[in-house]
């Protein structure tokens, strides 16, 4: 399943769901267990991307950057230069 919805999160509300999902991954990690869905590192990635995007625009602003994503995969491309534009800043 590959279509995207979206969800009516608040801010804080994004805030504890990245850091509850941190925590059990790394509770996981730290037990030297596997994740039932090893997927969840990509899906808190993502959710740390559009944290950033949201801690340095509006909510709107957000919300259009993440509406021109096509797919996770573009937003993968983007979330790389990103990064390495921060890196270089």
């Amino acid at each position: 399943m590959n279509d995207l919805i979206s969800i009516p999160f608040s801010f804080e509300d994004l805030c504890d769901t990245i850091h509850y999902v941190d925590w059990k991954v790394q509770e996981v990690d730290d037990a030297g267990e596997e994740l039932e869905h090893p997927n969840i590192r990509n899906v808190l990635k993502r959710l740390e991307y559009i944290k950033s995007r949201m801690t340095y625009n509006s909510t709107e602003e957000a919300q259009k950057i993440i509406d021109k994503w096509d797919d996770w995969d573009t937003a993968a491309v983007w979330m790389l230069e990103d990064n390495n534009q921060e890196h270089r800043e």
